[in-house]
């Protein structure tokens, strides 16, 4: 098994989307697979113009950028790969420029010439299912524990899935990040429910190696709050239980 992951947080190896792309790498090599990520941050990548020269008969599939950036060689990493990983901090509420930058440039690949049906039954154009047809997860952080912050990044990630056939087999969502930033560097002072989403994330890592999928009681537990106020998924529902928090956490 060879997964590739693309971190598209503007912080690169810095960020807490890398910290947490460690810990599924950690479980993933240990269970043997290979496991590279792609730092976005670190590669030169052009944004795509738009200019359309990709889709003429002149200069088919070939971008115009494609001999002047690193673009080229993420796609062919991206074909030998057997698994994905997109992960994005949240960026006003969808994935970082830098990740849809990136995606962009999916343009030059993806014929404008005939008509195909996906396997969700959407029209399309012709697409080149080594770079992008591929099984994937989806990595997201941020430091709100609203499940709407992350909404758009999911349904985002849903459709690029129908139109590009290709599976999501994992979806992890670590909402109030910044608690494991600020406890990373110390195992043993974290609280327990943080060491239980640690262990989580190297669990799923192994399940990605040796099943190619993460199971739904390990996401489960990946994606849990750690916040350690119980029933808060609930209690998130009511207004009430909001103005509480906020008047307790002025005071």
């Amino acid at each position: 098994m060879r997964i590739l992951a693309l971190n598209g947080s503007h912080r690169g190896e810095a960020g807490c989307t890398q910290w947490l792309l460690d810990k599924l790498a950690e479980g993933a090599v240990a269970a043997g697979a290979e496991f590279e990520t792609v730092v976005l941050a670190k590669q030169k990548i052009t944004p795509c113009s738009g200019c359309e020269t990709c889709h003429t008969s002149q200069h088919y599939l070939r971008c115009i950028y494609e001999e002047e950036d690193d673009i080229k060689a993420i796609f062919e990493k991206m074909k030998t790969a057997d698994l994905l990983i997109y992960a994005t901090p949240v960026y006003i509420f969808t994935i970082s420029g830098l990740m849809k930058t990136f995606l962009d440039r999916f343009n030059s690949t993806a014929g404008s010439k005939g008509l195909r049906l996906t396997k969700s039954g959407l029209f399309f154009g012709s697409i080149d299912e080594a770079i992008y047809s591929k099984p994937f997860v989806v990595l997201t952080c941020c430091g709100n524990v609203e499940p709407e912050t992350v909404r758009n990044i999911i349904s985002y990630f849903k459709t690029f899935s129908k139109f590009l056939d290709a599976p999501i087999v994992g979806t992890l969502v670590r909402k109030s990040v910044g608690m494991l930033e600020f406890d990373k560097e110390e195992p043993q002072q974290r609280k327990p429910v943080v060491n239980e989403v640690v262990a989580a994330y190297i669990q799923a890592g192994k399940e990605l190696a040796t099943q190619g999928r993460i199971r739904t009681g390990t996401e489960k537990k990946a994606n849990r709050h750690i916040l350690g106020v119980p029933f808060l998924d609930f209690l998130m529902r009511f207004r009430l239980f909001k103005k509480m928090a906020i008047k307790r956490a002025k005071n």
